[in-house]
């Protein structure tokens, strides 16, 4: 028997608010983008979210740390469940700063990263905008 859906649902457009929440998820995996001689440049990070702003930690020589502070980037976070067919994504976009790890919330101490080794750099990226999507299940 065929289990495609009749009906295909609609992307939902997210409210700043309903963003924000989703963002503050157990599993913090992002990618962020930006632009460098005309060419896209992107990373995937581990973030937590404090302060109203998104935070990652790099070591000094990162291409995170050399090419992004000071310039606009685009954080975009993804959940997906292919079984459903659902999901949603967020984009933030904002300029990133490299801020001194004695100048950070107390609770991006723990903010762990998958890659080891130490990452005494924290970048912020204090959000300019905020946009979300969600396509709900057609199940």
């Amino acid at each position: 028997m065929d289990k495609s859906p009749s009906v295909q649902p609609a992307l939902l457009e997210l409210a700043p608010y309903e963003c924000w929440r989703l963002l503050d998820q157990p599993v913090r995996i992002a990618r962020v983008v930006w632009t460098v001689d005309g060419a896209a440049a992107i990373v995937p990070v581990n973030y937590a979210v404090a302060d109203g702003a998104l935070w990652f930690r790099t070591t000094p020589h990162s291409r995170l740390a050399q090419e992004c502070p000071g310039r606009e980037v685009l954080v975009e976070v993804d959940s997906l469940d292919p079984v459903a067919q659902s999901g949603w994504s967020v984009i933030v976009t904002g300029v990133a700063e490299s801020i001194d790890g004695l100048d950070v919330p107390d609770i991006l101490g723990g903010l762990h990263v998958w890659p080891r080794g130490h990452r005494p750099l924290f970048l912020r990226v204090m959000a300019d905008k905020v946009t979300g999507r969600r396509l709900p299940s057609p199940y």
